[in-house]
């Protein structure tokens, strides 16, 4: 640790982002402090759908090989996780099926067949199969002209894996300061109500409460906040069937046997932490293309804000602003699925390393490209 620092890091936020970020720079042998000032996972990473899944195997590009290379090493990221905490994160590769609706959209997923055997480099497939083949988890209706099968895909339930996480750092030596509300953030140091931590380097990953400081700090937007709206269903019997999204909706089995649908994304909404109409369409979507699903009855409902950035990509590395301030944040729709791999970026940037990263994906590309 440098001389006259309390920490190698400070990390503020103990969502997705923040947690991963702390794993990695733990991993290199970091000292780490994360404050947070809710409770772990209680922003947008407290969710319940929790999807991992690939970019469409077209048009390549830096960001979706990215995203391709988090999504082939989550499961081995996970199992260390889960075999560090003793918890289960809820981790599992389903693959994942999406209804083709119409003459077109078969053309398009026989296209992409075999584009995914390059672009994808064997490590997965994407293929077209017959609805009948999953035994009524699909409505034949949903799906006239077939399925997209692809095996990249996986689940992962949000709050749980935020809690394992969490526990695999304590049991690193990470502190996790819960109910810790940052006030000022200064050159190598943040100040709250609890007092000062002064570190090296200080991440900055409170989800869309990092919009308002990076506007106050550009002059601009920096980013939204984006309404999601999901729920868990029970008393469906779900054993060893890929996930489904059709129709903007997600129908995820879990591992304890619930089936979590969604999400909604509201650019404008009166309330964001509630329930209302628009979620019953979701659920009555999920209904339509997943006959099993009747049966099921609503065990409980979410609703919170996911951050997206401008662009909209994830927002890393260091600004222009107090000495030694990282950011992290703006994962979106992508964030669960990219993490670790962010988190392992954000950590090689502090020690100073070269690293690999999309230009898009520059916290300074966002903050020069209006």
């Amino acid at each position: 640790m440098a001389t006259g620092f309390d920490k190698d890091v400070v990390v503020i936020g103990a969502g997705i982002f923040g947690l991963s970020v702390a794993w990695s720079c733990i991993k290199r042998g970091l000292s780490v402090t994360i404050v947070e000032k809710a409770t772990i996972g209680a922003g947008a990473s407290g969710g319940v759908v929790g999807t991992l899944s690939p970019n469409v195997p077209e048009n390549w590009s830096p960001k979706k090989q990215f995203q391709l290379d988090a999504l082939l090493t989550a499961q081995a990221h996970w199992a260390e996780i889960d075999a560090s905490s003793d918890l289960s994160s809820g981790y599992g590769r389903l693959g994942r099926i999406i209804p083709i609706t119409n003459a077109r959209g078969l053309e398009h997923a026989q296209i992409r067949t075999e584009d995914a055997k390059s672009l994808w480099d064997g490590e997965a497939w994407w293929r077209v199969e017959d609805p009948a083949r999953f035994n009524g988890w699909i409505a034949p209706e949903a799906a006239p002209f077939g399925v997209i099968h692809e095996n990249l895909s996986a689940r992962i339930n949000p709050y749980l894996a935020c809690l394992s996480l969490a526990k695999a750092l304590k049991s690193k030596g990470c502190e996790v300061l819960e109910g810790w509300e940052m006030t000022a953030i200064n050159d190598h140091e943040i100040t709250g109500p609890s007092g000062t931590i002064r570190a090296n380097a200080i991440v900055m990953a409170a989800g869309v409460a990092c919009f308002p400081y990076l506007e106050t700090l550009w002059g601009r937007n920096a980013g939204m906040g984006v309404k999601g709206q999901s729920a868990v269903l029970g008393g469906v019997n779900a054993d060893d069937v890929p996930m489904i999204f059709g129709d903007h909706t997600y129908i995820i089995p879990h591992e304890n046997g619930d089936i979590a649908v969604g999400s909604t994304s509201e650019n404008t909404y009166d309330e964001p932490y509630s329930i209302d109409e628009q979620l019953d369409i979701v659920i009555e979507r999920a209904l339509k293309i997943c006959p099993a699903l009747r049966a099921s009855k609503v065990k409980h409902t979410w609703a919170n804000l996911r951050p997206r950035a401008r662009k909209p990509d994830p927002m890393l590395g260091p600004i222009d602003g107090p000495a030694g301030l990282y950011m992290a944040t703006g994962g979106f729709k992508i964030g669960f699925g990219i993490a670790h791999k962010c988190g392992e970026t954000l950590a090689a940037m502090i020690a100073g390393d070269t690293v690999f990263l999309p230009k898009q994906f520059h916290a300074s590309f966002a903050e020069t490209n209006k």
